[in-house]
């Protein structure tokens, strides 16, 4: 179970965040934390990313 869950999370990452242009401007106009912010709370990726992530707590 954790390691598909990992495998959904990475398989994510790669095709959606990896060259993502929202995370690379929002990285530019403020912080690598508010960037961040910005993808666990906004985007729907990030938001599928988290849910998948709080499964492995």
């Amino acid at each position: 179970m954790k390691e598909k869950t990992l495998l959904k999370i990475n398989q994510l990452e790669e095709k959606y965040c990896h060259g993502c242009l929202l995370k690379k401007m929002n990285r530019e106009q403020g912080t690598r934390t508010s960037a961040h912010k910005f993808c666990i709370t906004e985007c729907s990726v990030g938001l599928r990313i988290r849910s998948h992530g709080n499964q492995l707590q």
